[in-house]
């Protein structure tokens, strides 16, 4: 607990927080994407629907 009392931690710490702040004030975020582009991308990435998939139930193998 000794290194949470420290001035220059505590400083370097508060110092970082706002500069973080004040960076992520200009963050624009234009990522916009329609359903379909997200369905897309989901797609290329192995997403299915379940009434995509075939269910095996046991004994069922043979047909």
């Amino acid at each position: 607990m000794f290194f949470i009392s420290d001035k220059k931690i505590l400083f370097g710490i508060g110092i970082g927080l706002i500069l973080g702040v004040t960076l992520m004030f200009g963050y624009k975020s234009s990522l916009n994407l329609s359903d379909s582009k997200i369905e897309e991308r989901a797609r290329g990435l192995g997403m299915h629907y379940s009434d995509e998939c075939k269910a095996m139930i046991k004994g069922d193998e043979n047909k």
